[in-house]
């Protein structure tokens, strides 16, 4: 599978493709230096979609010197699951 991730000013997304078949889809905005991740969808199940998305948008985050901010209940637990990248996220606490 691969990615590819298209951005605008306000946010951006990114699309997951298995070959040609689009396979999944994750949403994003910016709010100054913080990226939240808003919604994540996974067209097929047991692939590993939506981990390659949360990955994919942390990977762009960390190389914009961006926070992260996991809207997205997948991506809250996809976090959770990841100790490693927790200097990364945006805490408001």
């Amino acid at each position: 599978m691969e990615t590819k991730i298209e951005t605008t000013n306000t946010g951006g997304k990114v699309l997951a493709y298995d070959g040609d078949e689009l396979v999944g889809r994750l949403d994003f905005s910016f709010k100054g230096n913080v990226l939240s991740i808003d919604h994540t969808y996974a067209y097929k199940e047991g692939m590993g979609v939506g981990s390659l998305l949360v990955t994919a948008v942390n990977d762009y985050a960390v190389s914009k010197g961006l926070k992260v901010l996991p809207v997205c209940s997948f991506a809250a637990v996809w976090y959770q699951r990841h100790p490693q990248f927790q200097a990364v996220l945006d805490r408001k606490d």
